[in-house]
């Protein structure tokens, strides 16, 4: 009688000590997105102190896949930001490992869970891009694939790879999975400016690659409610009325999508 009363007991503490850290890890991810949505707002300052308490929050609970995936997403949005800081090579480069690592954990845990694949080729993307690993490229736009392969109608999934390769050198990127991803998430999009500029970055692919029509067609679909799209549109379709849409255009558009996908942490915006 003894032993069954000690052996319930022991139970009892430990399902209260699982229940005690479900709780904590419950409240991390609350905090997590709270500080996330106020960085997206330009609160900066937040991330440093929420990797610091994603860090010991996976310390503590090193099985949970939704805490390694939110150390991931913030060590991006970190980096995401620090490129135009006076941030040097090294420490960018340990935020991409950083990312990679957390990512990679994740997906261990959940084998299946398409998002974490894009996420890691997105980190592996950005680490290879910093040290100029051309192997590593190619493995990072394969988990991608993999990614798409797994959740062909993912939003999120798509959205990571199409604005991560879009800026590859046309001889370099999968120009038609390019297309692919962003005629899927035109055909998503809520409309407005959102739309405004999927239709721009469209056309972008298309003049690079020759099909000036089909620019054309892109570019006169912008319907205004993005007044940078607007003004991209116009200066494309007279550019285009010479001949083509210079590189240097398609670049201004493009200079920051990585980043973007960086700092909004893939599948949690629309």
């Amino acid at each position: 009688m003894r032993k069954s009363i000690s052996t319930l007991t022991l139970a009892c503490l430990v399902t209260a000590s699982a229940l005690a850290s479900s709780d904590r890890e419950r409240e991390t991810l609350v905090r997590y997105r709270q500080a996330q949505m106020e960085f997206r707002e330009g609160n900066v300052a937040v991330i440093g102190p929420l990797i610091n308490s994603l860090e010991s929050a996976v310390g503590r609970s090193p099985h949970n896949a939704d805490l390694w995936e939110a150390l991931g997403n913030a060590c991006m949005s970190k980096l995401g930001v620090s490129y135009d800081s006076s941030t040097g090579p090294a420490a960018l480069i340990a935020l991409a490992e950083r990312a990679r690592s957390a990512y990679a954990r994740a997906l261990s845990i959940e084998k299946d869970n398409a998002l974490l694949l894009a996420s890691l080729g997105m980190a592996e993307m950005a680490l290879s891009g910093l040290k100029q690993d051309g192997p590593g490229m190619m493995k990072s736009v394969e988990n991608m694939n993999a990614a798409i392969v797994m959740a062909p109608n993912s939003t999120a999934v798509r959205l990571t790879r199409g604005f991560m390769i879009v800026g590859l050198p046309v001889g370099m990127r999968d120009t038609a999975a390019v297309k692919e991803d962003l005629t899927f998430l035109l055909g998503v999009a809520p409309g407005g400016r959102p739309e405004d500029v999927l239709h721009v970055l469209l056309g972008d692919v298309y003049a690079e690659t020759g099909a000036l029509d089909d620019a054309r067609r892109e570019y006169e679909q912008v319907t205004g409610a993005s007044r940078f799209a607007s003004e991209q549109a116009r200066s494309r379709l007279d550019e285009l009325k010479k001949g083509a849409v210079s590189p240097a255009s398609v670049g201004a558009v493009r200079a920051n999508l990585g980043r973007c996908v960086m700092c909004h942490a893939p599948g949690t915006d629309n």
